[in-house]
C-alpha cells in the first residue's frame, strides 16, 4: 500500500498514515519503521495488519521522489 504520514508524535514514537481516497489514517508505531528520516509528508508504502486495536501500518519503507527535468515543449 502507498500513504503519507501525515501526523507523528517524537515523544511517544508512533504516527498516521493517510491514503488516498481513504477516509480513515492507519496508525503506526516508529519500530515499524524500516527507514530513517521520515517526516510529516513523506510519501511511504507499507504493509496492513489486523490486530485487535484494528488496522496498522507495518514494513513502513520511504518512498523514492521521482523528479523530472524534462522541458515542456511549446507547439507554435
Amino acid at each position: 500500500m502507498n500513504g503519507v504520514i501525515t501526523a507523528y508524535n517524537k515523544q511517544r514514537g508512533f504516527g498516521l498514515i493517510s491514503q488516498y481516497l481513504v477516509p480513515e489514517s492507519i496508525y503506526f508505531d516508529i519500530s515499524d519503521c524500516k527507514a530513517k528520516g521520515l517526516y510529516i509528508g513523506s510519501s511511504v508504502q507499507f504493509d496492513i495488519a489486523i490486530t485487535k486495536r484494528g488496522r496498522v501500518a507495518k514494513n513502513i519503507m520511504g518512498m523514492s521522489r521521482v523528479r523530472s527535468n524534462a522541458k515542456t515543449a511549446v507547439l507554435v
